[in-house]
């Protein structure tokens, strides 16, 4: 599970990363994914960044020691 947690944390990188730039064309799943370059809003990004940094706790939890 270490592993999911942190390709799900890379993932939600790079989507923030993506939705920041606008790299794509703006269409029905570009403007879904918050990746459109129609107009700029910090919601997507915002939303993949917390993502990202919940996967990263999630990841710690995983590779702390039990306590039993």
């Amino acid at each position: 599970m270490k592993y999911f947690a942190i390709a799900l944390a890379v993932i939600f990188a790079l989507c923030a990363v993506l939705s920041i730039m606008h790299p794509l064309e703006p269409n029905e799943m570009t403007r879904a994914l918050g990746f459109s370059s129609d107009k700029a809003h910090a919601k997507h990004p915002f939303l993949y960044l917390v993502l990202a940094v919940l996967a990263l706790i999630w990841l710690r939890f995983q590779s702390a020691a039990s306590a039993r």
